[in-house]
């Protein structure tokens, strides 16, 4: 169960991470001026943040639950 919760930590964290990063802040295209370099949604930045970070408790996750018997090999 532990490595199913750590994986999906990991999972949520990556598509938080590039979902916030590619289609929140990062505007695509050629630059038409200066407002370009802004990002799309004003908390682009803490979702990506965010999602890092869960890679990161991810883990925790996995130290902190204890191994069931179907975990061990």
């Amino acid at each position: 169960m532990r490595g199913f919760l750590t994986g999906l930590t990991i999972l949520v964290g990556v598509l938080l991470a590039v979902v916030s990063y590619f289609f929140m802040a990062a505007p695509l295209g050629l630059a038409t001026d200066e407002s370009f370099s802004n990002p799309r949604v004003p908390f682009a930045a803490t979702g990506f943040v965010i999602g890092v970070a869960l890679v990161f408790i991810s883990a925790v996750v996995y130290e902190v639950l204890p191994e069931s018997d179907s975990d061990s090999i």
